[in-house]
């Protein structure tokens, strides 16, 4: 008789149905996305990021937010997770606090720092995360993630520190959205770029690093569109997924297409339970400097020569000219 598959989870103590957590974004604003969300097979959700300082001026947008998780509560049976970006540390503590009293099963701790100071050392800004998570976990009772940004120069270092300072769970990574300049406005461009699948790579070459050195729970962030991506995740150290840029470019329905795939390539690998599958890939503990960057540069060349790399004469010419400007005072016919 054919076994069941079992694709539960546990995320930060929270059961979970499915590894499915829609990360933080528009399609959370609303009652309607979120119920959504939970018919179509999500784990959990994580509601979009409350800001201490709104890009634009609101009025009561921290009550609007509070309201907005007791309704999600009264209506959802999945686990709420709030996100939080605050700008000071007072205000980290009292949003959390007042998070939690809303019904919020969680927290994640979306921590934007920028230094663009040549005078700041590195040393600083890593113990203001710190600070963050220790403050805030003092105060609330709920668990802790945080979002963490892929930039620290020593990343386990960092994930140990942050795990020390009681958060309970860590997303692997934070996007920070970058600019673009309009060539033609001389001045800096502001269209949005999503996520590609390339992208996963870089978590998941950190979910198989720490997964052995840390006892905190890890998600697994960017670029996840599909199944196998998911099941790439757990068997590298991940608890569960969150995705995005693939629910906004497909809808959300599209959250059952990818349970159907995960079903299929557990079937395939012959896996019957995700908590039994997460870590099994994960790299072994290598402490000699320098022996994972030879390790995967040698099965990068090895990888090469499987690449198939067109000819450039035979290709077509992908360059096409920029529009003309337009002369100060001309008509946009004369462009």
């Amino acid at each position: 008789m054919k076994k069941a598959l079992d694709i539960s989870t546990t995320y930060m103590g929270l059961s979970l149905k499915s590894p499915f957590i829609p990360s933080a974004c528009p399609l959370s604003e609303h009652l309607q996305g979120l119920t959504e969300m939970e018919r179509c097979g999500a784990g959990a959700v994580v509601l979009h990021s409350l800001f201490e300082v709104p890009y634009e001026a609101e009025s009561n947008h921290v009550e609007r937010y509070l309201d907005q998780v007791i309704i999600a509560k009264r209506h959802l049976k999945i686990p709420i997770i709030a996100s939080l970006n605050a700008d000071t540390l007072k205000g980290w503590v009292e949003l959390a606090r007042e998070l939690e009293k809303a019904g919020s099963d969680a927290l994640e701790l979306n921590i934007y720092s920028l230094s663009v100071s040549p005078k700041m050392p590195s040393a600083e800004i890593e113990q203001a995360y710190v600070d963050i998570v220790e403050s805030v976990t003092r105060a609330v009772k709920i668990p802790v993630a945080v979002k963490m940004p892929p930039f620290f120069t020593n990343i386990a270092l960092m994930a140990s520190r942050l795990e020390q300072a009681g958060a309970r769970g860590l997303v692997l990574f934070n996007r920070f959205y970058q600019p673009d300049v309009d060539l033609l406005s001389m001045g800096p461009g502001y269209s949005l770029r999503l996520s590609t699948a390339a992208e996963n790579r870089l978590p998941l070459r950190w979910l198989s690093m720490l997964y052995r050195q840390l006892r905190v729970d890890m998600v697994a962030g960017t670029g996840i569109r599909t199944g196998s991506d998911v099941l790439k995740m757990i068997l590298s150290g991940a608890n569960a997924a969150q995705m995005c840029t693939v629910l906004l470019q497909r809808g959300i329905p599209w959250l059952e297409v990818i349970e159907q795939d995960l079903r299929q390539w557990m079937e395939t690998c012959q896996l019957t339970s995700l908590k039994e599958a997460r870590g099994q890939l994960a790299r072994g503990i290598k402490e000699q400097p320098g022996e994972i960057e030879r390790e995967e540069y040698r099965r990068a060349l090895q990888g090469y020569s499987l690449i198939d790399v067109p000819d450039w004469r035979d290709e077509k010419t992908l360059y096409t000219p920029p529009p003309k400007p337009i002369r100060a005072g001309a008509h946009a016919t004369e462009a």
